[in-house]
């Protein structure tokens, strides 16, 4: 069985074609089985992005089209090996602030976001503190507020037609709205 975080890494490597490049094809049961296995083993995203980014110019340079995700397995496996090589024996840099993502983000609050500054001022306190929240209720908030947003709901009708339909679950379909909203507002990861 899929995790709720499986869904996530997924949807956003998918949300990042469509939002960098403007790529949108039928994502079908092999598709999504290489996303499975991207996830599965734990390849960063931006590995993965800047594979597919290499993989975009070269077919559009080639007049090719990119109907699958089937297109990127090559590129993202080497893309992948060369940073497990590069990370052999990397230190970690104990001077960068941790949090920084967060404390940046409370500084330049969304404005469309207002009605969730003391969630998300209580969360990031509560984050800093502990190193481990629910961001659950707060979430449910943000989706709440923005389901009858015309844009969102045009991006995830298309989202979900483009889908094989026995992936067409209300679960994923939660999980892209949520990514979109998290990205949109450029909101940090709390855990």
């Amino acid at each position: 069985m899929i995790a709720e975080n499986d869904h996530d890494y997924i949807i956003r490597i998918i949300q990042f074609l469509d939002r960098q490049f403007a790529i949108r094809f039928f994502i079908s049961s092999r598709d999504f089985d290489i996303l499975y296995r991207w996830w599965e083993k734990r390849i960063p995203t931006r590995v993965i992005n800047g594979a597919l980014g290499r993989v975009v110019e070269r077919r559009l340079a080639q007049g090719k089209p990119i109907v699958s995700f089937s297109v990127f397995s090559r590129e993202v496996r080497l893309a992948y090996q060369s940073f497990l090589n590069l990370n052999v024996g990397h230190e970690r840099n104990e001077l960068r602030d941790e949090h920084g993502e967060i404390k940046a983000f409370l500084k330049q609050f969304p404005q469309a976001l207002e009605f969730l500054k003391a969630d998300f001022t209580h969360l990031a306190a509560e984050y800093i503190r502990t190193g481990a929240v629910d961001s659950g209720p707060l979430y449910e908030k943000l989706l709440d507020r923005f389901q009858d947003d015309d844009e969102l709901n045009a991006k995830c009708a298309w989202f979900l037609n483009h889908l094989a339909p026995d992936l067409r679950r209300p679960e994923i379909e939660k999980k892209y709205r949520l990514n979109y909203l998290l990205h949109k507002f450029a909101v940090p990861s709390f855990g």
